[in-house]
């Protein structure tokens, strides 16, 4: 009889298509509660004025073995530093040469110099940590003050007493299931502060959608921070009549905000290193269809795209500059600007390289 079936041509057909059927339903049933996701609006892209010459960049590590560089640090003497997706840490030397700086026991994020030439690292799948100018490795923080492990911080900056303030992005979904974030829409992300002379962990604001970049402004005042799934910068008081409040600065933003850094300018230098997911957007109000595609296995996750897009916003908010390739696509997708020199340091996500961008390009155009 079984036989008879599989000679029938319509059966025949019809079986890759219940197989398939048979696993994906599998996959759904399983996965069905790994995320709770909730529905939202969100906003609408408003466009900056962008100017399309990023791509005048020079590239600082002709040959080197970075892999997807991310933050950036500069030390006194002038040498860049980055984190590279093999686990390393690496400093391009003034000269150009690129050379192994540390060893780390994660993937390196967001990273800044402290007064003592410490390298202050947010280590994925580690946590805080700090290298020492020899590039020795050590743990300042595994755990909150609740014992609970932080594995997922991204951005940090450090304050004149030594205070370093950081982000955790999510305290639901690790680094590579950030995605799931974005279907959830829910605030799993916090910023924390952690004090080196008395060790003492803080939770200085909870409830934040995938926090990534944060600064210090220059009187320490308030802090800047993005949101990557909220496509917005905010700011939150830490001193004066406004203390413990919060307000938007940057909304409707076209892209997700990585890294943030300062300058001497009191400016603010915002990384945007992915274009919104317009479908994902789309699908926001229907918390059964991102269920279901939470659910699917991983190679099926939303694929984030490319994008080299900078903001410089003042300490009041306002834009001054918004920069993008959009012509050449040389440079990938950048996660961190910093001023050096002339101009801009630039980390290509995915063109393996850094580059630099200097501020005579506007003369040149404008």
């Amino acid at each position: 009889m079984f036989h008879r079936s599989l000679s029938n041509p319509a059966v025949r057909i019809l079986i890759p298509f219940i197989s398939l059927f048979l696993i994906f339903g599998t996959f759904i049933l399983f996965g069905w509660t790994k995320i709770d996701p909730t529905d939202y609006d969100p906003d609408d892209i408003i466009r900056q004025e962008e100017r399309d010459i990023l791509f005048i960049s020079n590239v600082v590590n002709e040959k080197s073995p970075i892999e997807k560089p991310f933050g950036l640090a500069v030390d006194s003497k002038g040498a860049i530093y980055t984190g590279s997706s093999d686990g390393n840490i690496y400093k391009i030397k003034t000269d150009g040469q690129t050379e192994l700086f540390a060893k780390t026991s994660g993937r390196v994020l967001g990273i800044v110099f402290d007064g003592k030439e410490n390298l202050v690292a947010c280590v994925s799948g580690l946590g805080l940590a700090f290298y020492d100018p020899k590039g020795n490795e050590n743990v300042l923080l595994r755990e909150d003050s609740e014992g609970n492990p932080l594995i997922n911080l991204y951005g940090l900056d450090i304050g004149s007493d030594g205070t370093v303030y950081f982000t955790e992005v999510s305290r639901k979904f690790s680094y590579e299931d950030s995605y799931l974030e974005e279907l959830e829409s829910r605030p799993n992300g916090r910023i924390l502060s952690y004090d080196p002379r008395t060790q003492e962990v803080k939770t200085v604001l909870e409830d934040l959608y995938h926090p990534t970049g944060i600064s210090l402004s220059s009187s320490e005042d308030f802090l800047v921070f993005g949101e990557k799934y909220r496509h917005r910068v905010s700011r939150f008081w830490l001193k004066g009549k406004k203390e413990g409040k919060d307000q938007f600065l940057i909304t409707h933003l076209p892209g997700s905000p990585a890294l943030i850094s300062s300058d001497s300018q009191r400016n603010f230098w915002i990384a945007l290193s992915s274009p919104r997911h317009i479908a994902i957007d789309k699908i926001q109000n229907f918390p059964i269809l991102k269920r279901g595609i939470a659910a699917l296995p991983f190679f099926f996750k939303p694929i984030e795209g490319e994008l080299a897009y900078i903001l410089s916003m003042n300490e009041e908010g306002d834009i001054s500059l918004s920069l993008m390739d959009n012509t050449s696509d040389k440079l990938g997708s950048i996660t961190s600007a910093l001023q050096y020199g002339s101009g801009i340091l630039l980390a290509g996500f995915s063109t393996q390289k850094v580059w630099k961008w200097k501020f005579e390009t506007l003369e040149m155009f404008f």
